[in-house]
């Protein structure tokens, strides 16, 4: 129980630190942050929990330039995935942080276990709350990648799902992809001015990112 609650701390502890040093697209302090957690691997090189901790924040700062991870990477985390049959905090943490690396169509078999679970009731209140933040990774993650066959059936699946007190951010951020996905203005525009009037400057920044790779490509 110890162990799983220092797990359970730390991965709160880089998730904070990570979301934030997204935001702020800060390129050397991911770089440090990789560097920090590969020095404390060279004396736990079995430590699943703390190589996991690494490829989040690699993943992080391949987020920042919209890559992916080599195949070997890929294929790592999609072996670790595919053993999990009912999904916990800890795995869909993983996903969310690492989603943005790998190609979607790795991920396509998961994507209904986790809305059924998550619809059955068969989550624990904060496995439930990372399901919303989860989605919209993925989905991002198709438009990305061109996957738009996936970002179409994916926004079938998952746009009459509510999500109790974090319906409102969820709708608002799938206004807005579905506004970068359809190239239309207004559902971007729209998402914007909402973000704007509750002074959502966090969120803000993240659609800023999106829309340049959007520009880019």
């Amino acid at each position: 129980m110890k162990l799983f609650l220092v797990k359970k701390n730390s991965l709160a502890l880089l998730k904070i630190e990570l979301e934030q040093v997204y935001i702020d697209q800060d390129k050397i302090k991911i770089t440090k942050i990789c560097n920090s957690i590969q020095i404390m691997s060279t004396n736990r090189p079995d430590d699943i929990a703390l190589r996991h901790f690494f490829l989040m924040a690699q993943s992080t700062r391949y987020h920042l330039d919209f890559k992916l991870a080599p195949s070997s990477v890929q294929n790592e985390l999609i072996d670790y995935f595919f053993g999990i049959e009912n999904w916990q905090y800890y795995d869909l943490c993983l996903l969310f942080f690492i989603m943005n690396m790998i190609s979607v169509e790795h991920i396509k078999p998961y994507i209904i276990d986790i809305i059924s679970q998550y619809i059955e009731g068969k989550m624990s209140t904060s496995t439930s709350r990372m399901v919303a933040p989860v989605l919209i990774m993925i989905l991002e993650a198709t438009i990305v990648q061109h996957n738009y066959t996936l970002t179409r059936d994916l926004l079938n699946k998952i746009r009459h799902l509510t999500f109790d007190q974090q319906d409102f951010e969820f709708q608002t951020w799938l206004l807005f992809l579905q506004g970068v996905f359809e190239n239309n203005t207004q559902k971007i525009n729209d998402a914007y001015n909402i973000i704007k009037r509750l002074h959502l400057n966090k969120t803000k920044s993240l659609f800023d990112h999106i829309l340049t790779h959007d520009k880019i490509n």
